[in-house]
């Protein structure tokens, strides 16, 4: 008995290119472990200490602190989400520390920022930048931390990527993504 012939050959291929192009395109929703209000303003953002007048916030939950450098937010997941100018980012995150000791945060980001640990300033830049990073060093005890970081956009380009490394690492990862020496959490 003879299964297949031309057409349903033909047919099967053709469904086949059409599901790898759905799955290419289509953005599924992910589900991370650091919260992400994004806030817009009413009006010109200026500093990272500007009064915030919110029109709007949506929350998104992200695998990483990694949005892309564009002229709209989006992120490598999530794709476009629409906001362009004059918004707040407020990311929270709890990161469980497996290994006491010296760690260092780079904060790359175009506007400013705030970054704080357990409620206390780490370190900022308040002001407009181009795409710039901050190198930020903290000594974190083996238990849970509060990550938080306030990030705002004015206008222009924008961007923002945050990673850590622990101290003789030779390499960095963004926060939200685990490694042999920390992990995270999501606050609800």
């Amino acid at each position: 008995m003879k299964y297949f012939n031309k057409e349903t050959v033909l047919l099967l291929v053709v469904l086949f290119i059409g599901l790898l192009l759905v799955l290419k395109t289509v953005k599924f929703p992910t589900y991370g472990t650091v919260n992400v209000a994004i806030m817009q303003q009413k009006g010109a953002i200026k500093t990272v200490d500007t009064q915030q007048k919110l029109s709007s916030t949506k929350h998104i939950s992200v695998d990483s602190l990694n949005f892309l450098e564009s002229r709209i937010l989006e992120h490598p997941n999530l794709g476009k989400l629409g906001y362009t100018s004059n918004i707040f980012l407020k990311a929270t995150t709890e990161m469980n520390v497996e290994t006491s000791g010296e760690y260092t945060f780079f904060v790359t980001s175009d506007d400013g920022f705030r970054l704080k640990i357990d409620g206390v300033a780490v370190c900022e830049h308040p002001g407009d930048r181009p795409m710039r990073t901050t190198v930020c060093k903290k000594i974190l005890n083996k238990k849970s931390h509060r990550f938080e970081l306030l990030y705002f956009q004015g206008g222009g380009p924008m961007g923002l990527h945050v990673s850590y490394k622990f101290q003789g690492e030779s390499s960095s990862h963004f926060i939200g993504e685990a490694s042999k020496n920390m992990s995270f959490k999501e606050i609800k």
